[in-house]
């Protein structure tokens, strides 16, 4: 009895020659980049001078207010994330 033969793997977007994009595209892509970072950054330093206005208005403690930190962290950077992979589908 012959095994049957292995089937090829599925396609996908990483087959093929790699794109080239115009200098053009690559700067636009370099100055989003830097806008996303820009405005993490900047949203994260925003944050922190209300920190103890909300610790009061709210009465939670330091270690809650750092969990709430970091959940709007995070939340914050997957929302840029998913912008910034529905830019570069659209884009490429």
């Amino acid at each position: 009895m012959s095994s049957p033969s292995p089937e090829p793997p599925a396609k996908t977007l990483a087959d093929g020659p790699p794109k080239r994009l115009s200098l053009i595209r690559k700067l636009m892509l370099l100055m989003l980049f830097c806008f996303a970072q820009f405005l993490d950054a900047f949203n994260n330093s925003a944050l922190f001078p209300a920190i103890p206005a909300l610790e009061v208005s709210t009465g939670i403690t330091q270690s809650q207010s750092a969990w709430i930190i970091s959940a709007y962290q995070l939340t914050f950077a997957s929302f840029l994330l998913i912008v910034c992979i529905i830019i570069l589908s659209i884009a490429m």
